[in-house]
């Protein structure tokens, strides 16, 4: 049986290869006065200088990633603004104003997640110290727990104006029943 012509016969070979290598690699002695390293291959390499080019690639790349996260955002405002509005505007508007405002939500909420997520796994990329990215997460922390508070505020002042509106209409019954019951 011969052992070319398959890809068995080349990672068998391939395995032979590697155990001969370590059996001459096992004879040789290293000089104790030499340096020790763990993988074998010399000093790790020395970083190379940052040109000028890297730079600006840097800052491109740092402004495109907040064009990104200023998309969304500006996107989830559109949608909660239209949401308002269609609050405003009449009854069936208010069904479809807490679509807007939901809709607002995940914009907002979407955007606000891939940007943190993404500072962080393109951090050195983007040649950004850890303060500088700890910076960036607590602004756009901040800004959506505005936008939260916001949007939470006007849909709690909403449902109290409804149930303002239903208790004062049943008030008005009560009163003219009672004026009823007294004639």
């Amino acid at each position: 049986m011969a052992l070319s012509g398959g890809w068995w016969g080349r990672a068998v070979a391939r395995a032979a290869g590697g155990l001969l290598r370590q059996a001459a690699a096992a004879g040789r002695e290293r000089p104790p006065w030499g340096p020790r390293y763990s993988s074998g291959r010399g000093p790790p390499p020395q970083p190379l200088p940052v040109s000028e080019l890297d730079k600006a690639d840097a800052w491109l790349l740092r402004k495109a990633h907040e064009t990104g996260f200023l998309s969304w955002f500006r996107n989830g405002l559109l949608a909660t603004g239209v949401g308002v509005i269609s609050y405003v505007q009449s009854d069936m508007g208010r069904e479809a104003a807490y679509g807007f405002f939901i809709l607002g939500g995940i914009c907002v909420s979407y955007g606000s997640a891939s940007y943190l997520v993404s500072l962080f796994l393109l951090r050195r990329t983007m040649m950004l110290s850890f303060s500088a990215a700890l910076l960036n997460c607590a602004a756009v922390t901040t800004v959506a727990l505005f936008w939260l508070c916001a949007i939470s505020l006007y849909i709690g002042r909403l449902e109290v104006e409804i149930i303002q509106d239903d208790s004062h209409d049943e008030c008005q019954d009560t009163k003219k029943e009672d004026e009823k019951a007294e004639k």
